[in-house]
C-alpha cells in the first residue's frame, strides 16, 4: 500500500476515534469482497459511449464500527468507516482518425462512511447499511506510441442488507450485499496522433454490485447481550 492509500485508510478510520475512547460498542476488523463493476464511458470527440465491464474483481480492506444498542429491545443503530484496496482494471480500444486508441481504467481504492440499522435476533443479527462511498480511479489513453493518463475521485453512495453471525469470544462474521452508484467525472489527456495533438476527454460514471465478508472483534465489554 502506498502512502496515499495509507492516508486514505487513516482518514476513514479517524471518524471513529472520538467514539473509541468511550470503549463500549467499538469493533475493528478486516474484510474481503468481490464486486461486479460497470463504468459508463463517454468519448465526446467521437460522439460515442460504451460500458466498461471488468467482470468480478476482489477487494481487501479494514473496517471499524461503533454501534448503539436500544436497551433490551434488540434494535440498534450504528456507524461504519471502511477502507478497501480495489483491484479493478479494464481496457477498451477505440478508433480515432484511423488510429486505435486503448483506454485503460484502473480503480485503486474505496472509502465507505455508512449508517447501520438492524435487529439482534440472538446468534444472528440482520441489518441494513447505507451512506457515502468515495473511490479513487485512473484512466490511461494510449495511441501511436504516446500515453496520457489522468486521476480523479468519484463521490457516491451505497446501500445493502446483511447478516451478522455471532462467533463467540466477542467476534462476529458479517456477510452483506451492496449496490452503489458514483458521480460522473471528466478525465482529460493529450495524445499525439498523425502529427496532430488531440485532447482526449473521457466521461466516466461508475456503478457496482458487490458481496463483502468481514470478521470483526468487539472492544469495550460486549455490545450485544445475546438472548
Amino acid at each position: 500500500m502506498n502512502n496515499r492509500l495509507a492516508v486514505c485508510c487513516a482518514i476513514a478510520l479517524l471518524g471513529l476515534a472520538p467514539l473509541a475512547s468511550a470503549g463500549d460498542g467499538l469493533r475493528l476488523g478486516v474484510q474481503g469482497g468481490i464486486g461486479q463493476w460497470e463504468m459508463d464511458l463517454g468519448v465526446p470527440l467521437l460522439s460515442r459511449s460504451d460500458t466498461l465491464s471488468p467482470g468480478f474483481e476482489p477487494s481487501l480492506g479494514v473496517v471499524a464500527q461503533y454501534l448503539f444498542e436500544d436497551g433490551e429491545q434488540g434494535y440498534f443503530v450504528g456507524f461504519e468507516a471502511a477502507f478497501a484496496q480495489e483491484n479493478v482494471s479494464h481496457t477498451q480500444t477505440f478508433d480515432v482518425s484511423g488510429v486505435p486508441v486503448s483506454v485503460t481504467n484502473d480503480l485503486n481504492w474505496g472509502i465507505d462512511l455508512l449508517w447501520l440499522v438492524g435487529y439482534d435476533f440472538g446468534k444472528v443479527t440482520g441489518f441494513l447499511a447505507g451512506g457515502g462511498s468515495y473511490i479513487g480511479n485512473e484512466l490511461t489513453a494510449s495511441g501511436a506510441g504516446v500515453t496520457a493518463s489522468d486521476e480523479n475521485t468519484h463521490l457516491g453512495w451505497k446501500i445493502g442488507p446483511g447478516i451478522e453471525i455471532d462467533l463467540g469470544e466477542s467476534s462476529a462474521l458479517l456477510i452483506r450485499a451492496n449496490y452503489g452508484l458514483h458521480q460522473g467525472k471528466k478525465y482529460s489527456g493529450a495524445v499525439l496522433l498523425n502529427g496532430n495533438n488531440f485532447n482526449v476527454d473521457l466521461d466516466l460514471e461508475p456503478r457496482f454490485f458487490e458481496v463483502r465478508v468481514a470478521w470483526v472483534r468487539e472492544f469495550g465489554g460486549g455490545l450485544f447481550k445475546r438472548r
